[in-house]
C-alpha cells in the first residue's frame, strides 16, 4: 500500500533514517582531528584576532584548541598597538605568548622597538632576523635600514637589500608604507641606540640630483639610477625621525 507515492514500509523507515542523519551531524564536529581544527582556527586568527576571540566563545573545544602554538604563531596583531600607551596585563600576556610561539609580527615589533631603544640590542636584532626568516617583509625593510647604520660592510648589504625591494612601482609603494610605519614607531619611542644616533650614513659620495620640483611622493614613483643615491633618499626620512642626528 502506498501513501503519496511512498510505501508504508518506506514511511516507517524515515524516522530511523532521520535520527541517523541527526546523530551523524552532531558527532561529525567532535570527530574532527585536533590538527585540522587547529589549522582552521589558525587561518581565522591570521585574518582577524577579533574573529579568533569570538570563535573561542563558541564552544569549549574551540577555546581549548585556540591555545595551540600554531594559532598563536599565525594570529594577526594588526589591531594591537605596537607601542601601547597603557599597559593591559591580558594583552601583554597574549603578545608574549605570540613571541614564544615565534609569531613573526610579534618578533618584529618587539625586536625593532628594543633595537632603536638600545635595549638588549643583540637579542632585539635576533628577533628582527627571525621575523625576516619567517617571511615578514616589513621586518626585512627594518633590517636593511639597521644594516645601513651598521658600518661600511653592513651598509653595503643594507643598500643591496633596499635596492632589491624597489624593482617595480608596486614594490616601491609597499616600501613607502613600511618606511612610514617605521617612522611612526621611531616617533613613538625614546630612541637611545648610539649606533643610529651618530652621523647620518652616506651611501653615495657623488652628487646626483633628481629632476627639479619632484616631491617625496614622486620620488617613490620612480627608480633611482644609482643604488647609493636611492639609498640616501630612502634613509633620509628615517634619519629625520631620529633625534639629534647630525647631517
Amino acid at each position: 500500500m502506498t501513501f503519496g507515492g511512498l510505501s508504508a514500509g518506506s514511511k516507517r523507515r524515515q524516522p530511523h533514517m532521520a535520527n541517523a542523519q541527526n546523530l551523524q551531524t552532531t558527532t561529525s564536529f567532535s570527530s574532527l582531528p585536533r590538527e585540522l581544527v587547529s589549522e582552521v582556527l589558525a587561518r581565522v586568527a591570521a585574518s582577524s584576532s577579533t574573529d579568533l576571540f569570538r570563535a573561542k566563545l563558541c564552544c569549549k573545544r574551540f577555546a581549548d584548541v585556540a591555545e595551540d602554538n600554531r594559532v598563536y604563531q599565525r594570529v594577526s596583531l594588526a589591531k594591537f598597538d605596537i607601542v601601547p600607551w597603557r599597559k593591559n596585563p591580558k594583552v601583554s600576556m597574549f603578545v608574549k605568548k605570540c613571541r614564544r610561539c615565534k609569531n613573526p609580527d610579534a618578533l618584529y615589533r618587539k625586536g625593532v622597538v628594543n633595537y632603536f631603544r638600545g635595549k638588549n640590542v643583540e637579542s632585539a636584532l635576533q628577533r628582527v632576523e627571525e621575523a625576516v626568516k619567517a617571511g615578514h617583509d616589513e621586518a626585512a625593510y627594518a633590517l636593511a635600514v639597521i644594516f645601513v647604520f651598521g658600518g661600511e660592510e653592513l651598509k653595503q648589504k643594507g643598500m643591496a637589500m633596499l635596492s632589491g625591494m624597489k624593482k617595480s612601482a608596486a614594490q616601491r609603494r609597499r616600501v613607502k608604507e613600511w618606511r612610514d610605519n617605521l617612522r611612526r614607531i621611531l616617533k613613538m619611542i625614546w630612541v637611545q641606540n648610539s649606533l643610529v644616533l651618530g652621523k647620518r650614513p652616506i651611501c653615495c659620495g657623488s652628487q646626483h640630483k633628481r629632476k627639479r620640483g619632484w616631491g617625496p611622493d614622486e620620488l617613490d614613483a620612480v627608480e633611482s639610477t644609482y643604488e647609493g643615491c636611492a639609498c640616501d633618499e630612502e634613509i633620509g626620512p628615517i634619519c629625520d625621525a631620529l633625534p639629534q642626528i647630525a647631517v
